[in-house]
Parts: C-alpha cells; sequence; structure tokens
C-alpha cells in the first residue's frame, strides 16, 4: 500500500515537472539560480525530468497495486468513519486563518491512529484520501494562485502531500514512544509543506507587519503564519494522544477491543 500511494505522488510531482516546463515562466531567471546555467533548455529540462519522475510513479503504482495485501471490510470501516471524524474536527472545530489553514482540534489525530493501527502504508491511503475531501472543500484557496502552475503548487503543498504525510505516522512503531514521535516527525513534514507554499505562492498576500513586526521575507512570514498553529496542533495531539493511548492500546497495537 505504501508504494502505491507514493506512486501516486510521484504521478503528482511527474505531472507538476511537466506542467511547469510547459507553463512556466522562465524568462526572468535568476544568474544566480541553478536553472540558470541550462539557459533556454531550462523548460525542456523540467518537461524531461517531470516525465522521468512521472513513468517511475507510474510503475510504483502498478506493482503496488498487484501486490497490495488483502483489504478487510473491517479495515474499511474503521478508516472511513476516522475520515469522516477528522473532517468535522477539521471543518467544524476549527479556528481559520485568512488565507487557508487554521488551528484544529485534534483533527489530524483519527488520521495518526488508524496509521498506527493497521501500518504507514494503509495510513498513508487513508491520509491521502482525507487530502483529496480536504482539497475539495479548500477550492477556493486554489483560486488565489495567479498561474496553473501555482495553482498546481497550491494543490500539492497545501493539501495533497501536506496531509497525505500524516499517513507516515505508523511507520515508527506501536509503543507509546512511537506514537509521539510519529506525531511530532509528521506533523513537522506537514509544517515544512506549508511553508514552502508560503513562501512561494502566499507571498503575494504578505502584509507588511504581521504579529506586531514588519514583513519583509516571506519565508518569515509563511514561518509565522503557519508555525502558530502547527505547533499549537502538534502540542494538542501529543496531549490527547498520550492521554488516550493507555485506554486504546490494543486498539493502536492491531488488537480488537472487547
Amino acid at each position: 500500500m505504501a508504494l502505491t500511494v507514493i506512486g501516486i505522488l510521484f504521478l503528482l510531482a511527474g505531472g507538476f515537472g511537466v506542467g511547469y516546463g510547459f507553463f512556466g515562466d522562465f524568462s526572468n531567471i535568476a544568474e544566480d539560480s541553478i536553472l540558470a546555467g541550462l539557459g533556454e533548455y531550462a523548460s525542456l529540462a523540467f518537461i524531461q525530468l517531470g516525465a522521468v519522475v512521472f513513468v517511475i510513479g507510474l510503475i510504483m503504482l502498478i506493482i503496488g497495486l498487484k501486490s497490495r495485501p488483502k483489504i478487510t471490510t473491517i479495515q474499511l470501516v474503521e478508516s472511513a468513519l476516522m475520515i469522516a471524524v477528522a473532517v468535522v474536527l477539521n471543518e467544524l472545530l476549527k479556528i481559520p486563518s485568512p488565507l487557508g489553514g487554521g488551528l484544529t482540534v485534534v483533527s489530524m489525530l483519527p488520521l495518526v491512529i488508524i496509521s498506527h493501527r493497521h501500518g504507514a502504508g494503509w495510513g498513508l491511503f487513508t491520509a491521502f484520501v482525507f487530502s483529496i475531501i480536504e482539497l475539495i472543500f479548500g477550492l477556493k484557496n486554489v483560486g488565489y494562485a495567479s498561474t496553473p502552475i501555482m495553482a498546481a503548487g497550491v494543490i500539492f503543498l497545501d493539501y495533497i502531500l501536506a496531509y497525505t504525510v500524516i499517513g507516515l505516522s505508523g511507520a515508527f512503531g506501536k509503543s507509546r514512544a512511537a506514537v509521539a514521535v510519529g506525531i511530532a516527525v509528521t506533523f513537522t513534514l506537514r509544517f515544512i509543506c506549508h511553508l514552502v507554499a508560503g513562501a512561494w505562492i502566499w507571498e503575494a498576500w504578505m502584509p507588511e507587519e504581521y504579529m506586531g513586526m514588519t514583513m519583509t521575507n516571506p519565508w518569515i512570514y509563511s514561518a509565522l503564519y503557519n508555525g502558530w498553529y502547527m505547533a499549537a496542533e502538534l502540542v494538542l495531539t501529543e496531549i490527547v494522544a498520550m492521554l488516550i493511548y493507555k485506554p486504546l492500546e490494543k486498539y493502536f497495537r492491531g488488537e480488537a477491543l472487547k
């Protein structure tokens, strides 16, 4: 299952690269940029590299689908319920930020639980499905993008990749410490996705002042904008996960509850 999801991510990344090669603006490449040496071939390089990544992703997807383990009905039901809970928490119990994002009440915890319950492979798939649902809810944010390539960046960085990485939490094991580490690592990865998107795509909406500080650097603005709610959500999720671990220890370990 992990290979299937990674294959899908490679397909998206490859498509992103090919799209950028065709539609990206290469007319004003900075002299110190790595692309400067490519000159007029910069666009072709993106297309070729994107195509290679796309083909690799397609191969991984095919292999993953052929070797996928048997999926049980209870597994599907559990995941569907956890996705539903995550969507409700993420959409209804939320302190939103003006341009997307915001503090939610442990909305990622259901995805974390599924990942530790059924493994990182199934966790990635579940989180990926959740990311598609959230993308549908957040389509209005894609409209802020000024170019097709930036729209693709919003979709990939702020939604698909940012939420799918939460499914990796189960890769660290099933113990209490593993759950804590999984949350810390995957939430950090999600923050990095939002950080890059904020600095690259949302720079055009950077205010002159934010949190009482003058804003001149988009990376600092993005770190502050995304950092406050991601840090708060990380702490809240860690606390709740540690509180519920003992009562749900058998469930975390993949055993049926009695």
